[in-house]
């Protein structure tokens, strides 16, 4: 008995639909609204659609735009394509053999030249990277040969997962992807390029760290530099997290005629986007020189696999560094500012400004009196360990008030508040830790006097006024710290305190003349200071 239709069957077995005859139209897709509904995330909603040519057996298979495209024996279909008996139709992860009718067996008339639609210069596809994850089920996969190639593949990435694995050398890590990659695809060249994410706003032109791996003998061995990604794919690879791949890039219209597209003869091209916690931290590009169409989608989905794995490992070892530098910082940091200002810092929420600026800042200063003749009283050791409990616990008094060590003169200690960062009660900080420096010095006597030891004393001048400040020092080594009037008032007036005293400059008192208690002494001609100053002794706190 003859067949009167033709027919597609399904190749590979398996449940649902094995054979649909075809009529006069056949449209294929994922809606149930389709003559062969296909449930697959590769397939379109309408993806294909078979037609029969008036008065004639020849059927005639057109792609309708869709995702992943139409393959006819693993050649993507690009226009009107005639089917043959036994011709093997791919939509999405499913296989179909075409059977003829009889008479189309004995003739397959030529379609009239206006039939056919002009094939289009570059057949590209796109894909979001939650596609490029699937393989056929095993049921699925129509022969041998094809489950040879995935076998090769998913091989790569097992492989490659080996390889990379606890590698904390960054180029270590995009040359070995570049290696693996040669390997597996007939590329002639390839290109693995970090994106500088400090620069949010040109992310697309920043890229670093770039690798470049070329296969001997296509010409560019001698300029690396020369190899070159079109702004428009890294755009679709960095910003929208779109894999790309592209039959034939110098046609493309995505290249956007490039001239280094044309100057470099790229043919074939695939670029994936390196993605780690939900980032493009980079891009992977590979292309040919040579060939057109010379990739499929299934290398690009192993190429979006590897790209997985790259960004994993490229991530921790930039976690790595991060987490190295931010040691490096907090260290540094922790130096000279309390431990919430350096938390802060370290998380980018406060930012510290380097180079020179003019800002209002107030300093104080805090001095050991008679220290000269304590020295010469006391042993090496015990003056350490004693001096080192003393920088212990004003230290803490400074930072528990937001302040900023600047730095330990000998037995003087150095203070500043609005600088680096600034607040705006910096003022008003700075006093309260004088008075609580102190309080810490007299709990230090007492329990220097019950152990039979001499108390020390301790004079604290603050000042307020505009300062230099800004990281100064050799080529060899840096430190913040500030310059001006206000560093040199506040150090004569530390050295005219007493033992026990806080004496405030007027600038700093008309901050804090509602919260405290003082008394006005004299005019004096300070060392360094023009005009005379009217110091302010501090006698309590009272707000």
């Amino acid at each position: 008995m003859r067949r009167q239709c033709a027919r597609l069957v399904r190749v590979g077995g398996g449940p649902g639909q094995q054979e649909i005859e075809l009529g006069d139209l056949t449209t294929v897709g994922r809606q149930p609204t389709n003559t062969l509904q296909i449930v697959d995330r590769l397939v379109s909603k309408e993806h294909a659609v078979i037609s029969r040519r008036p008065n004639t057996n020849t059927y005639v298979l057109r792609d309708l735009d869709s995702r992943n495209g139409t393959y006819c024996n693993d050649v993507l279909v690009e226009a009107a394509h005639i089917l043959r008996e036994g011709d093997l139709v791919r939509i999405g992860s499913t296989s179909w053999r075409y059977m003829a009718p009889p008479e189309e067996e004995q003739s397959i008339p030529e379609p009239p030249p206006e039939a056919e639609e002009e094939p289009p210069a570059s057949v590209h596809a796109t894909m979001q990277l939650d596609l490029l994850r699937d393989f056929a089920p095993v049921e699925l996969v129509a022969d041998e040969r094809t489950l040879r190639m995935d076998y090769e593949k998913l091989r790569l990435s097992y492989t490659l997962s080996g390889d990379l694995h606890g590698q904390n050398d960054i180029d270590h890590i995009l040359s070995r992807i570049l290696q693996r990659i040669f390997e597996w695809l007939p590329v002639d060249r390839g290109v693995v390029m970090l994106v500088d994410n400090k620069r949010q706003g040109e992310v697309v032109d920043r890229l670093v760290n770039m690798s470049v791996h070329i296969r001997p003998g296509v010409g560019w061995e001698e300029n690396k530099k020369n190899v070159r990604v079109p702004s428009s794919i890294l755009h679709q690879a960095v910003v929208k997290k779109e894999a790309v791949l592209s039959t034939d890039a110098r046609m493309d219209a995505r290249f956007g005629h490039a001239h280094s597209v044309v100057l470099q003869g790229i043919r074939s091209s695939m670029t994936v986007p390196l993605v780690a916690s939900e980032d493009v931290i980079g891009v992977l590009h590979v292309d040919s020189l040579i060939s057109t169409g010379l990739f499929t989608e299934k290398d690009l989905s192993v190429l979006g696999a590897v790209a997985r794995q790259a960004a994993i490992s490229i991530d921790n070892v930039l976690m790595q560094r991060r987490i190295q530098e931010e040691t490096v910082a907090r260290e540094s940091l922790s130096r000279m500012l309390s431990p919430n200002l350096v938390d802060q810092i370290v998380a980018g929420e406060l930012p510290i400004e380097k180079g020179g600026s003019l800002r209002k800042a107030t300093v104080l200063f805090a001095d050991v009196r008679g220290f000269t003749n304590l020295t010469e009283k006391t042993p090496p050791k015990e003056m350490v360990a004693m001096m080192n409990e003393y920088f212990d616990r004003v230290t803490k008094v400074i930072f528990a008030h937001d302040g900023t060590l600047d730095k330990y003169i000998g037995d003087a200690v150095m203070a500043l508040w609005g600088a680096p960062l600034s607040y705006e009660n910096d003022e008003v900080q700075a006093v309260r830790a004088a008075i609580e420096m102190q309080q810490a010095v007299a709990d230090f006597n007492r329990e220097r006097e019950a152990e039979g030891k001499k108390p020390i004393g301790v004079g604290i001048g603050v000042a307020t006024g505009q300062l230099i400040a800004g990281y100064m020092g050799s080529s060899q080594t840096l430190s913040y710290t500030v310059l001006g009037r206000s560093v040199n008032l506040s150090a004569r007036l530390c050295g005219m305190a007493e033992p026990g005293e806080v004496l405030l400059a007027p600038t700093t008192y008309d901050f804090v003349r509602d919260w405290v208690l003082t008394e006005e002494l004299k005019p004096i001609q300070l060392k360094g200071i023009t005009d005379p100053v009217c110091p302010l002794r501090l006698i309590r706190w009272t707000g």
